[in-house]
């Protein structure tokens, strides 16, 4: 027992706290011993006292007990209390010194890692440092390159004042010239209605005026071959009329007029070619048909022309297309003018005189009665300067027989 309590005695230097705890520990251990030591004591005092001199002041000496029970009541509770509020702190002490064991490694982890992203954004402050030195210097230039865009810009403001004078002046120069412009204008139209009007006037002397009788006989015209050459070539290639070709010849055809005009190949009637029957291969003609009256044209023209072409040849024409220019003046989008000198010529000589109008539905009627095989319209309500116009083709069937045409 005493070799215990050495050992417990030296683990109490060792540990100051805990020794403390051991010592109060040991002497509760010992309290037994110590009640029994002091009671026999108390009796063997009282033994003495009582042989000695009997008094009943001192009656309470029979009773050694109560010292220890107030050493019970009052003092041992105190003493556990302490006991255990020192156990309880060796107990968190301990406790404390487990978690640091545990915690240290994963707070010394933790600081590796802000370490190293504090070394990260170190480095990409130093690199945005250089970034920022670098756009610093960028502004630098642009703001000089700035300095001199607006240098220049007021320099062109400076140049557009200018030209701003300059278009002024240029406005009123204009504004003049275009008052100048309309004066001359209307002294043009006058010049041309004064021009028109001797025109009618002359064009009316030589047709009705005095020394022309009223029934003055037009001259026939002498037929002539102007090109034999073309002709031979164009019969052992295609021959191709182009009938009263006026001033506007067409390339691969032979032109006809009763005129010698520059670009004709034949001189003649349109009704009397000197040429034999079945010799065509087409025969086209542009604002011609409508100088003849109808029933010449269904008796005499339509089918001298249908004699004219080989068989399988074609027949093509373009003329004034009534309907499109009556239906436009119906509309207001045509003047009547315009509508009256189409339909019925210009009348300024002999051939500028109209004697018919066509729509697209009797031409066809016409060609038909003529023989024709499959008049079809080609394009109509065509506008061409102040007149609308269509134009109709239609072929000469391959069986036909050459048909005789009067003269």
């Amino acid at each position: 027992m005493k070799a215990s309590l050495r050992k417990i005695v030296r683990v109490a230097a060792q540990w100051p706290y805990v020794g403390r705890v051991l010592r109060i520990v040991v002497a509760v251990i010992r309290l037994p011993q110590f009640h029994d030591h002091y009671h026999h004591q108390l009796e063997q005092q009282s033994a003495m006292l009582r042989a000695v001199a009997p008094n009943p002041h001192f009656a309470d000496l029979s009773h050694p007990i109560k010292p220890w029970e107030q050493f019970n009541t009052a003092q041992l509770p105190t003493l556990l209390q302490a006991i255990s509020e020192l156990t309880h702190r060796q107990a968190a002490a301990e406790s404390a010194a487990d978690n640091l064991r545990v915690s240290v490694p994963v707070a010394l982890r933790k600081l590796t890692r802000d370490v190293a992203q504090l070394r990260e954004q170190i480095d990409l402050v130093a690199t945005h440092g250089a970034s920022i030195a670098q756009l610093s210097a960028e502004t630098a230039r642009l703001a000089g390159q700035f300095h001199d865009v607006e240098a220049g810009i007021g320099a062109l403001n400076q140049q557009y004042g200018v030209l701003a004078n300059r278009h002024d002046t240029l406005a009123n120069v204009g504004n003049e010239a275009l008052e100048k412009a309309g004066s001359t204008n209307d002294s043009m139209a006058y010049a041309i209605q004064r021009i028109e009007f001797v025109r009618r006037e002359l064009m009316f002397e030589m047709r009705y005026g005095a020394g022309v009788g009223k029934n003055a006989e037009v001259l026939d015209v002498k037929s002539e071959i102007l090109s034999p050459e073309k002709l031979e070539a164009a019969r052992n290639d295609q021959l191709r009329l182009n009938l009263g070709c006026g001033h506007i010849a067409l390339d691969g055809y032979l032109n006809v007029d009763r005129r010698a005009l520059p670009g004709v190949d034949i001189v003649s009637e349109v009704n009397a070619l000197p040429l034999e029957s079945g010799v065509a291969d087409e025969i086209f003609s542009s604002h011609l048909l409508e100088h003849f009256p109808e029933e010449q044209l269904r008796r005499e023209l339509l089918p001298y022309y249908y004699g004219l072409l080989k068989a399988g040849g074609t027949f093509r024409a373009v003329v004034p297309d009534a309907e499109a220019m009556i239906s436009n003046y119906a509309d207001g989008n045509y003047p009547y003018e315009d509508m009256r000198e189409v339909l019925y010529g210009s009348q300024d000589y002999d051939g500028d005189f109209h004697f018919n109008m066509f729509t697209p539905e009797s031409m066809v009627a016409l060609l038909k009665e003529a023989g024709f095989d499959t008049p079809r319209i080609i394009e109509s309500g065509r506008k061409n300067g102040r007149c609308y116009e269509f134009e109709i083709a239609a072929g000469k069937p391959e069986s036909s027989t050459t048909q005789m045409t009067s003269n």
